[in-house]
């Protein structure tokens, strides 16, 4: 009977090391980011289109279908915009479970430390994103051609950044 009971011990014992080994304790959930402000874009493959959002901290939405003027490339983070009969504007509010669901998608992609630039992974036809992100502490923006599009780890996490603000916007296109 001892003997058994050592043998126990000594599986349980291991079992708790593996698994604190594998962080499975101690794991700290991450502090959530201080968004002041999400920027949206997406240039809409082979349409002459973008799609803007701009998400403030005050839970606004303003959305921005742009067609933009040939030969023209518009700083749109800047604020940038074609002639006014060459895009359209509306505005809505977002709410705040969708505004502190998509920070917390934010968070966990650790979006700040993401590429600025994706490159091209081969693909021929797709959309391309960027979002930036204005926090307290700085801003981030990373996106590119099929951004999020690819099977390794980086644009997993754009992937999951860009599906948090779309799920938040209720874009159902995640």
């Amino acid at each position: 009977m001892e003997k058994l009971k050592k043998i126990f011990v000594s599986i349980l014992a291991a079992v708790l090391c593996v698994l604190a080994f594998a962080g499975c304790f101690g794991q700290s959930k991450k502090e959530p980011l201080d968004v002041k402000k999400v920027t949206y874009l997406i240039y809409c493959g082979d349409i002459q289109e973008v799609e803007m959002y701009v998400i403030t901290d005050d839970l606004k939405v303003t959305h921005y279908t742009i067609w933009p003027e040939d030969g023209k490339d518009y700083d749109y983070f800047a604020g940038e915009l074609p002639s006014e009969d060459n895009y359209e504007v509306t505005e809505s509010e977002m709410t705040e479970e969708n505004w502190k669901s998509m920070v917390d998608g934010l968070t966990e992609a650790d979006f700040m430390t993401l590429l600025e630039e994706f490159t091209n992974n081969g693909t021929m036809d797709a959309s391309t994103y960027y979002i930036r992100v204005e926090t307290s502490d700085g801003v981030h923006q990373s996106g590119g051609y099929n951004a999020g599009g690819s099977k390794d780890p980086e644009s997993r996490r754009y992937s999951e950044a860009r599906q948090a603000i779309e799920r938040a916007l209720d874009r159902g296109v995640y």
